[in-house]
C-alpha cells in the first residue's frame, strides 16, 4: 500500500548538514498495524511526515498505491491526504469554539456527523457531542481527535506519539481502537518512543539516528 525507497531528509548544508531520515526503505501492506519505535531526535516523526506526504524528501520516493507522491502537485498530494489519510498527532489540534461533534466532522460533509456521533459513544463521550473543547479534560479531547481521524474512514491512519501526553490506561485503547481499525483492513503507521506498546502492532521497527532497523 505504501512503500518508500532509499528515502532521506536533511536539515542545513555542508558541516551542519543533519539527516534526520537516512535511506530508508520500508513497504507497508494494506491491513498492517506498523510500530516505529524510537527516542525523541531518532528521526521517526520526519519518517511518517515523509511517508504520509506531509513534508517533501530530500532524496528517494514514496509510492502510495503504487503512485508516486514524490513526482505529484502539491495539490494532488493535499488530496490524498485529505480523502484517504486520517492523522492524529501527540497534541490534539481541536477547534476552541466548536464542539466535539463539530470538531471531528470539520471541513467534512454534514452525512458524517452521525458516524462522528458513534465514534464519539465508541470513544466513551456519549453525552459529549456539544461540548467545547475547554468542557472536556485532556484526555477526552485527545479522544476527539481519535474520532476526527476515523471519521472518514480514510484507508490510512498516520499517528504521531499520539499516546505521549496521556496516561497507560487511555495508550492502551488507543493503540487497541487503532489494532480494531487496521482489523477491518485499514492500515494504521504509528510513531512512539513507548516500547511497551509495540505489543498492539502487527509490525514493529526501531529507528534511531535516521536509520531504520529490521521489521519485528
Amino acid at each position: 500500500m505504501i512503500t518508500a525507497d532509499n528515502l532521506s531528509l536533511s536539515y542545513g548544508q555542508g558541516q551542519t548538514r543533519c539527516l534526520a531520515v537516512n535511506a530508508v526503505s520500508i513497504k507497508v501492506e494494506r491491513g498492517e498495524f506498523v510500530m516505529i519505535l524510537g527516542p525523541s531526535g531518532s528521526g521517526k516523526s520526519s519518517l511518517l511526515y515523509l511517508l504520509s506526504g506531509l513534508r517533501s524528501p530530500s532524496s528517494g520516493n514514496v509510492f502510495y498505491l503504487g503512485r508516486d507522491l514524490s513526482g505529484m502537485r502539491a495539490s494532488e498530494v493535499a488530496r490524498i491526504r485529505y480523502e484517504c489519510f486520517g492523522f492524529i498527532f501527540q497534541q490534539h489540534f481541536l477547534v476552541p469554539y466548536l464542539t466535539a461533534v463539530e470538531n471531528v466532522c470539520m471541513g467534512r460533509k454534514d452525512a458524517l456527523k452521525y458516524r462522528a456521533r458513534v465514534l464519539l459513544h465508541q470513544l466513551h463521550l456519549a453525552g459529549k457531542e456539544k461540548a467545547l473543547p475547554s468542557e472536556l479534560s485532556y484526555g477526552q479531547r485527545q479522544r476527539v481527535a481519535v474520532a476526527r481521524a476515523l471519521v472518514h474512514e480514510p484507508q490510512v491512519i498516520f499517528a504521531d506519539e499520539p499516546t505521549a501526553s496521556v496516561d497507560s490506561e487511555l495508550a492502551a485503547e488507543i493503540c487497541d481502537w487503532l489494532r480494531q481499525y487496521c482489523g477491518a483492513g485499514h492500515t494504521c503507521i504509528m510513531a512512539t518512543h513507548d516500547s511497551q506498546l509495540a505489543k498492539y502492532a502487527s509490525t514493529v521497527y526501531s529507528i534511531r539516528d535516521g536509520h531504520l532497523g529490521s521489521a519485528t
